[in-house]
Formats: structure tokens, C-alpha cells, sequence
């Protein structure tokens, strides 16, 4: 998810998961479940006596499998499932009577009405509400209310929009699956590898089927009343194993929209015994997030002595500081010293604009400051070598020469301000 999702708890709709849905089917508990019913299958097509038995049991397995990933996914478990859930063996047979009754009641409305316009709508509509029907069946293992049209509508009224979003890439799930299942029988023919490679197919398109229609549901899970078992701060932590206890906690809060509860956890550790590198930035990542400006600038002027002094980050600390003056053109760190040691940096790096925006305001807030000379120094150069005014640097050197004619940086004033008259004259 992109981190402003992320952070905000905010869910990503199906549309968004398609790379994930594609993915479901290969993590390990599908490929090992999906690989055990291709051996079933695999014997009972060789096998004369049992073979029926074993095909029929290879799509027990399978079916049984698919409805404990939609479930196990509206619950909240993104991962598929490792031991048997609540479905039992006769969900096949089940799913199989809902589209017999389904059939038939097209058929009847045909045979009643005669209207092919009535058939079509039937049709049409039947064909939208095969996922909520299925998903009914899923979390209720109730045949009668997964035939219960007032359940099916109340699923779309409930879901709106996205549910119609899901039923279209349902719809081309399975236009999918008929090309690929083409392609395979195209291939193989009708020997034992075809037979077996259309069931795999089938098998993968049923379960990346059964996982986006378990993701809607999670999606939508206040408003369909679906009981989570795992927790966004739990799917934080799983998503997130390296990350440190603290911060794990925070990406915890911060998935169940918790953002200022977290803010006040970091905030807490910040004043106990200080935060990590990466907890500070997840720290200011947030309150920018919020939008608390001057809680972000109260921990500038605390980070940038960090980075100066313990960290010994000088980049980073330059980075905070440009970054607090976007924010607030007066900000100034906390100390006058570190005013002194950034404009050094600064000058280092050439970052010249950061020298000039530090240095500036010094005179004024600290017109006694032992480092006032170097400071205007620092200055006087940056306005030279950055924006090329040597008119307003040699002013600044002109008054460092007059009151500071003593200063160990004399030489380096002189020298620098003969360039800049050399240049301002020519």
C-alpha cells in the first residue's frame, strides 16, 4: 500500500490487490492443498474401480479449501489457512444444489413467462448475485440463506459500488479461466497431462476466485457485520517482523487509524528514553501526516542536536534543518552553537542557501554571541560563492573588518573580501 493508505488505516479495495489475488494461490498451504488433489484427481483418472470416488474427492478437497480461504479472509487473515475452518466436506455438495436451484429458477421464469426479456434479467441478475450467494454459503454454511434472495441484496445494498466492481473481475476471472483451460486441452488433447493441467487451472482460478470474494467481505466487514479474527495491529506486526517493538506497535495503531494514538506512544518513548533513527522518522512522518506543525519544528531543534551530536549524522541533521525552514522561514535550532555548526556543514556541502537562511537572523537573536564573526563569515561567503552577490558580501566582510579586526578569521575576511571588491570593481 502506498504509506498515505497506510497510514490513514485506510483498507485497499479489491481493484487494488489484483497482484496479491494472482499470488494467493502459490503460497505454500494452496500449492501443497491444490498439488494434493491433483494427485487425487491424477488417480482417479487411472484407476478404474475407485477412479469416480477419487475425482469426486479431489473437488471436495479443493471446494472445501476455497471456502476456508473466503472465510479465513473476510475474518481478516490475509495468509491462506493451515488447518481445517469451519466448512465441511458436503460444501461441494451443497454449492452444487445452490446452482441446480439456480438453474431451475431461470428455467422456471423461462417456462412461466415465456419473456426472453424477463429470462435475460433473471439471468443477468442471478449471475450478479452468485457471489453474494457464495459468500453467504461460506460464512454461514447455511444452504437456505445462501438461497435466500433478500441476503443477496442485502450483501450488494451493504457492499454498493465495489461489490459490482468484484462481480466484473469475477467475470474475468473466470473468461480467463476458460482461455487458459482452452489452451491446456488445445495443447494436451484429451490424454491424462490435459486432464490434470485443466483441473490445476480450475483449482487456481478457484481459489484466487474464493480469495477476492473473501477480501470484500473483509473489506466491507462493519458494514456486513463479520467478526475479524486478526486485528490490523496484528497484520502490522506480521507485515513488519524486523521493525522494532515500538515501532511495530505504532504500525499497529497506526493500521487501525490510530494515528494520534500513536503519535502520543512515540512521543511518550521520545521523553522516557529517546527513539531509534527509524523512530524518529516514522515519528515526523506522522505528524506531518496530521499535519502538527509545531510539533514537527519542536522536534527538529531536538533531532538536529541528536544528528549533530550523539548520531553524528551531519547530512541528516542539514536535511532536518532545510526541511524546518520549508516549514517555517524563522526556524532556528535550539542552541546557538548548533546554528555555528550546521552553517559549517552547510559550507562544507555547499549548501549555500541553508548557510545564508542559519546565519542570518544570528546578529539580531545573539548580537554578543562569541560566534557571530564566523557566523557572518559563513554568511558573506555563501552570499558570494552561492547567489554570486558580492555587493551585499563585501558589506558583511566591510563590518566583520571594522569590529572584528582581531578575530583568528581576520586572514580569511581580508582575502575573501579582496575577491569580492576585485569582482564588484571590474
Amino acid at each position: 500500500m502506498s504509506s498515505i493508505a497506510r497510514d490513514s488505516g485506510r483498507v485497499p479495495p479489491v481493484w487494488e490487490r489484483l497482484p496479491q489475488i494472482f499470488g494467493y494461490p502459490f503460497k505454500t498451504a494452496c500449492l501443497t492443498t491444490l498439488g494434493l488433489a491433483a494427485i487425487l484427481y491424477l488417480i482417479g483418472m487411472v484407476v478404474p474401480l475407485l477412479g469416480l470416488i477419487l475425482v469426486i474427492a479431489a473437488w471436495v478437497v479443493l471446494y472445501k479449501f476455497a471456502y476456508d480461504v473466503l472465510e479465513a479472509t473476510a475474518r481478516g487473515w490475509m495468509d491462506p489457512p493451515e488447518i481445517q475452518r469451519k466448512s465441511n466436506s458436503w460444501v461441494l455438495v451443497k454449492t452444487f444444489v445452490l446452482f441446480v436451484v439456480l438453474g431451475f429458477a431461470v428455467t422456471g421464469i423461462a417456462i412461466v413467462t415465456g419473456s426472453l426479456t424477463l429470462v435475460a434479467a433473471a439471468a443477468i441478475f442471478i449471475v450478479l448475485a452468485l457471489p453474494a450467494a457464495i459468500i453467504t454459503l461460506a460464512m454461514s454454511n447455511s444452504l437456505m440463506s445462501a438461497l435466500n434472495p433478500g441476503t443477496w441484496v442485502g450483501i450488494m445494498r451493504s457492499v454498493g459500488f465495489p461489490y459490482f466492481i468484484a462481480s466484473l473481475l469475477l467475470f474475468m476471472l473466470s473468461v480467463s479461466q476458460g482461455m487458459a483451460e482452452s489452451l491446456v486441452a488445445g495443447l494436451f488433447g484429451p490424454s491424462l497431462a490435459g486432464h490434470v493441467g485443466v483441473f490445476l487451472i480450475g483449482g487456481y482460478f478457484l481459489i484466487a476466485s474464493f480469495h477476492l470474494m473473501g477480501y470484500l467481505v473483509y473489506q466491507h466487514h462493519d458494514m456486513l457485520g463479520v467478526e475479524q479474527e486478526v486485528t490490523a495491529a496484528d497484520r502490522a506486526r506480521a507485515a513488519n517482523p524486523d521493525l522494532s517493538p515500538l515501532l511495530q506497535e505504532v504500525e499497529g495503531l497506526v493500521a487501525e487509524g490510530s494515528v494520534d494514538e500513536a503519535i502520543e506512544r512515540l512521543q511518550k518513548e521520545l521523553r522516557q528514553s529517546g527513539l531509534q533513527p527509524e523512530e524518529h522518522e516514522r515519528y515526523r512522518k506522522l505528524l506531518r501526516l496530521q499535519g502538527r506543525t509545531d510539533e514537527l519544528l519542536a522536534h527538529s531543534r531536538e533531532y538536529i542536536s541528536t544528528l549533530l551530536y550523539g548520531l553524528e549524522q551531519p547530512k541528516k541533521a542539514m536535511s532536518i534543518a532545510e526541511e524546518a525552514l520549508r516549514v517555517d522561514a524563522s526556524f532556528q535550532p535550539e542552541h546557538p552553537k548548533q546554528v555555528r555548526d550546521l552553517a559549517r556543514l552547510a559550507d562544507q556541502y555547499d549548501h549555500h542557501e541553508l548557510v545564508i537562511r542559519l546565519t542570518s537572523p544570528f546578529g539580531k537573536q545573539n548580537p554578543k554571541h562569541p560566534h557571530l564573526p564566523e557566523n557572518y563569515f559563513l554568511g558573506a561567503k555563501a552570499l558570494f560563492e552561492g547567489r554570486g552577490d558580492e555587493q551585499k558580501a563585501l558589506r558583511i566582510l566591510r563590518q566583520l573588518q571594522k569590529h572584528f579586526p582581531d578575530h583568528e578569521l581576520r586572514e580569511r575576511v581580508d582575502e575573501l573580501a579582496e575577491r569580492a571588491e576585485r569582482i564588484a570593481t571590474s
